[in-house]
């Protein structure tokens, strides 16, 4: 066998199993979601967190998505997605909160952020 044809079967491993992998790790992922109502991975400026919603209106799972901001240290940039399968799909936002670097006090939604 050629190594060129190693290569592209290898290249097929790794292929197929990062496809497998998601799949078989779904229902772990679902039930884990399930029991505890929300999961978070990272730490605390940093993170991805999935929750349920369960409201009178609306059904679905959201994610929340936190980063530090570029321009600014004491900012955090955070992204919430929503993904109805009951209710209006379309109340996904996007925020900067910043905090005060001597007291470490929330500011203002979207001061200090541009």
């Amino acid at each position: 066998m050629t190594a060129r044809k190693r290569w592209l079967r290898r290249l097929g491993y790794l292929l197929f199993i990062l496809i497998w992998l998601p799949i078989i790790l779904f229902p772990a992922f679902a039930f884990t979601l399930a029991g505890r109502g929300q999961l978070q991975l990272g730490g605390e400026n940093l993170h991805v967190r999935f929750f349920m919603v369960l409201e009178e209106e609306a059904d679905g799972i959201g994610l929340e998505w936190v980063r530090p901001s570029l321009r600014n240290k004491s900012c955090q940039n955070s992204t919430v997605l929503y993904y109805l399968w009951e209710g209006e799909n379309n109340q996904n936002t996007s925020y900067c909160q910043c905090t005060d670097p001597i007291t470490g006090n929330p500011l203002p939604v979207g001061s200090g952020c541009q």
